[in-house]
């Protein structure tokens, strides 16, 4: 009987019985870090956008999924920089410990949702889906 409350108590201590308190991802920081994305990739800082995303970083869009590299690639076959105007950009964010989620509207029918995680004490992006609303 002693064995089984001990094995009780180190049971209900060991599993999950503390809660753990963090600290929410800043919702101004993960639209912060999607600026910055859209900044370096209509400037082609490509050191900088390696900097903002995953190693298994992946957009998915109408056309299909590209990694980093592919985007790359479409970025320096792209003909000009866009024109944004972030300030127009309607964010939603939702953040907790280690992660954010926001979706975007840029124009009236583009729809992006961007999914941030925390890598060491960096936020990055880990996905982007990328779609026309008809």
């Amino acid at each position: 009987m002693k064995k089984i409350l001990v094995l009780f108590l180190v049971f209900t201590v060991g599993c999950g019985t503390q809660n753990q308190k963090c600290d929410k991802v800043d919702p101004e920081q993960a639209k912060q870090v999607i600026i910055d994305f859209l900044y370096s990739g209509n400037h082609s800082d490509f050191e900088e956008l390696k900097n903002l995303t995953t190693s298994d970083f992946l957009m998915y869009g109408d056309e299909g999924e590209i990694n980093f590299n592919e985007l790359v690639q479409f970025i320096k076959d792209w003909p000009e920089p866009d024109e944004y105007k972030f300030d127009e950009f309607d964010f939603e964010i939702e953040t907790d410990c280690n992660s954010a989620f926001v979706h975007y509207y840029y124009g009236p029918d583009n729809l992006h949702s961007v999914y941030l995680k925390r890598v060491g004490n960096e936020l990055k992006i880990s996905f982007i889906h990328s779609n026309r609303i008809n």
